[in-house]
């Protein structure tokens, strides 16, 4: 069975070569606003959280997911800024613990900024499009 586990900071150094490529992956898919370096420097100082999808009886790993927590001036928000991985089937509803992560930690809501197809994926717990992102690149 696929657990979401949360990697304490003092363990990412010993998960980071097993993350650093979905990572590197998901953030070439949103614009490049960061590398996985940024993401690794900003978790170890406890800005972002790590957790991994592991399967601990298989010992087989399916995905990472990356979360910060932001405090806005009248909301407290854990924004999803990666979740991906392989399977998705069998770990999504582990949306649930992100969740009770966000609220433990007296967030207002979990907000996330994804490719339209996790829409229809997160419908069902309970997720509702409230905006659309549009980009658009400077020419070089």
């Amino acid at each position: 069975m696929i657990e979401l586990v949360h990697i304490p900071t003092d363990k990412v150094e010993d998960t980071w070569s097993m993350v650093s490529n979905n990572i590197a992956d998901a953030l070439a898919r949103s614009n490049g606003y960061a590398l996985a370096d940024h993401i690794k420097k900003w978790i170890l100082a406890n800005k972002m959280q790590l957790w991994i999808l592991w399967d601990s009886k298989d010992k087989k790993y399916y995905g990472v997911v990356v979360t910060e927590i932001i405090q806005k001036p009248l909301q407290r928000a854990l924004n999803v800024k990666i979740m991906t991985g392989s399977h998705r089937d069998k770990w999504q509803h582990l949306i649930k613990q992100i969740e009770e992560f966000a609220w433990h930690n007296n967030c207002d809501l979990v907000e996330l900024i994804a490719r339209p197809g996790w829409k229809r994926v997160l419908k069902p717990f309970g997720f509702k499009e409230s905006h659309v992102v549009l980009e658009k690149k400077k020419e070089k």
